[in-house]
C-alpha cells in the first residue's frame, strides 16, 4: 500500500508528507540555458545550474545543514527536423554535494525527442529523455551503469496577445515524470519534477524567467519521500550567429 502511495503523491505532484521519515528543503535553484545556431537545421545548447538548499534544518532528529545539493552542466546539439519536431543528443556532468567531502559524480549521456503542438496562443511541448548514467560508488570507486526514461509535458503562453514580443511576460509550465529502468534504484517511478514561472523577454535574444520548482523523489528502498522546493530563476538566451 505504501507503494501505491508514493506513485500516487508523484503523480500529482503535491507536498504531501504521509510518511514519517520524508524530509523537506527549502531553497533557489539559479540556472543559464544559452542556446545558438550552427546551421539551418542544427542548433546547439549549454545549460547550466546549481540546487542550494538555503535553511538548516533539523528532521526526523538529524541535523541538515545548508548546503549546495548539485552542480549540473548539460552542453547538447539538437537537430531540427521541423519547426514541431527535433531530436537531441547530450553528455551530462552532475556533482552532488560539490562543496563537501561527502561528494559524488555522476557521468551521464542522454538521447530525445521533442514533439510540440501551437493550440491557439498556447504551445504544448511533449519531451521523451532517455538515459545512460554512470554514477559514483565512492566506497568501490566504480561507476556503475543504469538507465533512466523521462517524460515531460509543458506548456507555454504569451500573457499580452498572441504572440510573445519583446518586453512582454509569458506563462511557462510542466511536469516531468522519471522512470529508472535498470540499475541500482530506490522505485521504478522514481522521481516527479512540477514547475510553473513567470518569464520576461527583455530583448530578441534574451529572458528571464523566475518559478516555483518542487521535486519529489524517493531516496530509499523504503520509499521515503524527499520534497525539494524552489526557486528557481533563469537566465535564458538565443543567438543566432549565422545571421551576423
Amino acid at each position: 500500500m505504501k507503494k501505491y502511495s508514493l506513485y500516487l503523491l508523484l503523480f500529482i505532484g503535491i507536498g504531501v508528507h504521509v510518511q514519517a521519515q520524508n524530509l523537506s528543503f527549502y531553497g533557489f535553484l539559479p540556472a543559464i540555458s544559452q542556446t545558438g545556431r550552427i546551421s539551418n537545421k542544427i542548433d546547439y545548447n549549454f545549460f547550466a545550474s546549481t540546487t542550494i538548499d538555503a535553511f538548516k534544518s533539523i528532521q526526523n532528529n538529524v541535523e541538515y545543514p545548508a548546503k549546495d545539493f548539485q552542480l549540473y552542466i548539460q552542453p547538447s546539439v539538437i537537430y531540427k527536423f521541423s519547426p514541431d519536431f527535433n531530436v537531441a543528443a547530450s553528455y551530462t556532468y552532475q556533482r552532488n554535494n560539490p562543496l563537501t567531502g561527502d561528494y559524488s559524480n555522476e557521468h551521464r549521456l542522454w538521447q530525445q525527442c521533442i514533439f510540440s503542438k501551437s493550440l491557439k496562443k498556447t504551445r504544448i511541448t511533449n519531451r521523451f529523455r532517455f538515459e545512460e548514467r554512470f554514477i559514483q560508488n565512492r566506497e568501490t570507486g566504480e561507476y556503475p551503469f543504469s538507465t533512466r526514461l523521462r517524460y515531460q509535458l509543458g506548456l507555454n503562453l504569451p500573457l499580452q496577445g498572441k504572440t510573445l514580443d519583446v518586453k512582454e511576460f509569458y506563462f511557462n509550465a510542466y511536469n516531468e515524470f522519471y522512470f529508472s529502468l535498470t540499475g541500482a534504484k530506490n522505485a521504478i517511478y522514481s522521481e516527479n519534477w512540477t514547475y510553473s514561472g513567470i518569464g520576461y523577454k527583455m530583448s530578441n535574444a534574451t529572458k528571464l524567467e523566475m518559478g516555483y520548482l518542487l521535486q519529489i523523489a524517493a531516496r530509499d528502498k523504503q520509499q521515503d519521500l524527499r520534497f525539494l522546493n524552489l526557486l528557481q530563476v533563469s537566465l535564458i538566451t538565443n543567438f543566432d550567429f549565422k545571421q551576423k
